[in-house]
């Protein structure tokens, strides 16, 4: 059986727990709920699909291409929007993410676990924490990106894992932690 999976970088409780509190004010304000339904995460390899049967062998060999990397310092700064579908709090390129982002990049395309041909939806790597998206109307979106633009937002956390979240078709779940630096 085929499931939805996906990479993410959580933040800590605590510092998701403020973000989440941005997210549920822009829902409030604005009347968008979509990002309300996923944790807040920094995807690392967009959501596929793959046979179950394939999970234990992804795992391993996930967990082989990380090992040897070192946790890292995630800054997180101010907001940015894309086009006019999102908006989000910009998680700043740092060779940690580069590097976690490229080896689980690798180890899909070349197990061709998934199934998405290379290039068919390939977008630069933007790594983001996303407030709002997916159902935000054209005439709403200004409104949101007028109250955000010129927002301050500051944090960092260190980056000592990751995480591969499965679907089971209502929501997002915790199904395995990739530990930095304990190889």
């Amino acid at each position: 059986m085929k499931n939805h999976y996906l990479f993410a970088l959580l933040p800590p409780e605590g510092l998701a727990r403020q973000i989440h509190e941005i997210r549920l004010a822009c829902s409030e304000k604005f009347g968008v709920i979509k990002a309300l339904k996923p944790p807040v995460h920094i995807t690392l390899y967009r959501p596929f699909h793959m046979e179950d049967t394939h999970e234990e062998y992804l795992i391993r060999e996930i967990a082989s291409a990380t090992s040897g990397m070192e946790p890292f310092e995630q800054f997180l700064e101010n907001f940015e929007a894309f086009d006019t579908k999102a908006v989000v709090i910009r998680a700043l390129k740092n060779p940690g993410i580069i590097a976690l982002h490229s080896s689980i990049s690798s180890v899909l395309i070349k197990n061709e676990l998934d199934k998405i041909k290379p290039g068919s939806t390939d977008q630069p790597f933007r790594p983001h924490l996303t407030i709002a998206y997916r159902d935000i109307s054209p005439a709403v979106f200004p409104l949101i990106w007028e109250e955000y633009k010129d927002m301050k937002f500051k944090r960092s956390f260190n980056a000592d894992h990751f995480s591969l979240l499965k679907h089971d078709g209502i929501k997002w779940n915790l199904h395995n932690n990739f530990f930095l630096g304990s190889a």
